[in-house]
């Protein structure tokens, strides 16, 4: 035990380094760390370290690809749907077969079954290292693209796996595989939803974020373990559930839920994402002895990895050169139908009844819950249209996605699945490692060269105008809360309270909160309530801050009010030091004390309410913001910055309302 817990440590130290080193020297960390791994697995007497497929299986990628999915906005992976089932099932596919036909006939020795399985081992790319592409600094949607093919082509790549080990024992056919396949889709999306639902329902009703923090580390497992037992993709479901809690989380979760859950997820993402590429290297030593005792020789090896390699390369090129040509014809037709579709808006909004909010169509009457489902379906429509036209992926962009289709861990921990019986089973994972590790060393190393020459799109910055346009749409939805009558007589008496003192602003508050309840309609004369509206909830907001600050900065009142007098013959706070008893003088000691307590409960009274409004405010602009993302009217950058902001804001008022309790 003392043993693995110094591995434990040590590799920890070799992952903050490598971080260290790949900052300074500009190489990707992983492409450092499986180099390392590899250095230290050739020092003489190192021991052999061979790892368990199943732990990469099932330990490590669940929750790589389950925070994968969690960080990708779900409008821009549906946007992308075509792309991505293409590169992922098609593209896999044809590989397989192909790479397949090829191996068997440069070492027919194998087996065709066999053969089969080390094309469908070699042709997934893998999510973890899409890592490298971010950062390339490549425009949003070609990450989407090679992120989405990587969540999900590890499905495809497995199925036929096993279909084909299969194959080795008996036959099977090539329906039979469809079959299998679509089964394990279909599994793995109903229990991925079910399980991500079931999830943010219970996380929603978390509300210690240490705890909430314990369920989203345990939903991919939760995801993988029932979807494998029903037949389906482990993987697949544990992608599945962290799109439903990427859409879901903003909603139901508080801000300090989500911070705490992507804090742990961060962490937790460097020491797996580093302990896959690490494991790479270090299992050098024992794939190089396995490999001692195959009849092919290193030669081979290294000649079908080669050819294999290069047959994943042309292959993807071979698929990528009429998809595009697909998505240039769509971008095209779209940017044709826009006009349409905005026409198509104009005469709904002129239809729609501006009073009850329904519109008559062909002599049929829609309610306003069926128009407003029809505008938002228009306006995904349009947003689609703008995403389309004006994120293109072009020859540039096809380049650089054929040229980071990496392979990594996948490759390597699905080789290490073959049954022990397979035949030159050595030679099959030495393959795989090679074809694993020349791809992240030849590709991973020159990627920024290949994006610097092809100058494709390049990664977006904030657009200061679609912040101007998320600044307006906030404002827009503020005006929607309307200020309580009470925190408009608390806004008009503010400058007459700072006048007139503690007690003038303890009865203006008692006076407030009378009015309110006698008369929600009553109109202040005080000039500030006149002003404009946004100023009013301007002035509303700052008042909050304001109440907060005299409440941290005066705790003697709150002394003053846990410390009431004990008898008639205890001192009071102004009796001085002679300790006179006068009755004059005690009276008007606990009459000071009363104001200090009045005083104290009007002002835990005024942020109180300011606090709620504040709350109110932010509440609203976030379900305004995310409806938003959800129609797609914004980048997820802007987004996430803007929900940041309001976060921010959230967190700002909970910490100061520790006064209020």
């Amino acid at each position: 035990m003392t043993i693995v817990v110094v591995i434990i440590i040590a590799a920890m130290f070799v992952i903050a380094i490598s971080q260290t080193v790949a900052e300074k020297s500009g190489i990707a960390s992983p492409i450092v760390l499986l180099l390392l791994g590899g250095i230290v697995a050739l020092v003489p007497g190192m021991p052999e370290i061979e790892v368990e497929p199943e732990l990469v299986l099932m330990i490590i990628l669940p929750p790589l690809l389950f925070s994968s999915a969690v960080r990708m906005p779900v409008s821009d992976f549906r946007r992308n749907l075509l792309p991505i089932s293409v590169l992922a099932f098609l593209l896999v596919a044809i590989s397989a077969a192909v790479i397949g036909f090829v191996v068997n006939r440069m070492a027919p020795g194998i087996g065709v079954a066999a053969c089969v399985a080390l094309g469908a081992i070699v042709s997934p790319t893998d999510a973890v290292a899409t890592s490298i592409v971010k950062e390339a600094g490549v425009s949003r949607r070609v990450v989407t693209v090679l992120e989405g093919e990587g969540l999900i082509n590890d499905a495809s790549a497995l199925v036929i796996l096993s279909s084909a080990i299969g194959a080795m024992a008996s036959q099977v056919s090539a329906g039979r595989v469809i079959v299998d396949f679509l089964l394990a889709v279909l599994v793995a999306i109903v229990v991925g939803w079910l399980i991500g639902h079931l999830m943010i329902w219970l996380r929603s009703r978390t509300y210690q974020p240490t705890a909430d923090t314990m369920l989203s580390v345990a939903t991919p497992f939760l995801a993988f373990l029932p979807a494998e037992h029903l037949h389906g993709s482990g993987l697949v479901a544990a992608v599945a559930a962290g799109l439903v809690a990427s859409h879901h989380s903003p909603r139901v979760l508080t801000p300090t839920q989500r911070m705490s859950s992507r804090n742990t997820w961060n962490s937790i993402l460097l020491v797996l994402e580093s302990a896959v590429f690490l494991m790479m290297g270090l299992e050098l030593t024992a794939i190089v002895k396995d490999m001692q005792s195959e009849s092919f020789g290193w030669q081979l090896a290294a000649g079908v990895a080669a050819a294999a390699l290069v047959l994943t390369l042309v292959l993807r090129a071979a698929i990528m050169t009429p998809l595009l040509r697909l998505l240039s014809r769509r971008s095209r037709r779209h940017s044709r139908r826009r006009p349409r579709l905005e026409s198509v808006t104009d005469r709904v909004d002129a239809a729609q009844d501006p009073e009850d909010g329904s519109m008559e169509f062909r002599g049929v009457t829609l309610g306003a819950d069926r128009v407003a489902r029809i505008r938002t379906r228009l306006r995904r429509r349009i947003s689609d249209l703008d995403y389309y036209i004006d994120h293109p992926l072009g020859p540039r962009e096809g380049a650089v996605m054929i040229w980071a289709g990496m392979r990594g861990a996948i490759t390597l921990a699905a080789a290490q699945t073959l049954p022990l019986d397979t035949p030159h089973r050595s030679f099959l994972v030495f393959v795989a490692f090679l074809v694993a590790a020349g791809s992240l060393l030849l590709q991973g190393s020159t990627l920024g060269l290949a994006v610097s020459l092809l100058k494709p799109a390049a990664a977006e910055g904030l657009d200061p105008h679609e912040q101007h346009e998320i600044r307006v749409l906030l404002r827009q939805a503020a005006r929607e809360v309307p200020v309580p009558p009470v925190m408009r007589q608390l806004l008009a008496g503010a400058d007459r309270r700072t006048a007139a003192g503690q007690q003038g602003q303890a009865d203006q508050l008692a006076d407030s909160d009378q009015q309110a309840g006698a008369d929600q309609q009553a109109e202040p004369a005080h000039e500030d309530v006149e002003a404009d509206e946004n100023r009013v909830q301007a002035a509303a907001v700052a008042l909050a801050w304001r109440q907060f600050a005299a409440m941290r900065d005066q705790p003697l009142d709150r002394d003053a009010e846990r410390q009431q007098p004990a008898g008639p013959e205890r001192p009071s706070r102004g009796s001085g030091t002679e300790g006179s008893g006068s009755p004059d003088r005690d009276t008007a000691g606990a009459g000071d004390q009363q104001k200090a307590v009045t005083s104290w409960q009007h002002r835990r009274r005024a942020a109180e309410i300011s606090r709620n409004y504040a709350l109110k405010l932010i509440t609203t602009q976030r379900d305004a913001l995310l409806d938003a993302s959800d129609d797609g009217l914004f980048s997820p950058e802007a987004v996430s910055a803007a929900l940041d902001t309001l976060d921010a804001d959230q967190l700002s008022l909970e910490a100061r309302s520790v006064y209020l309790d």
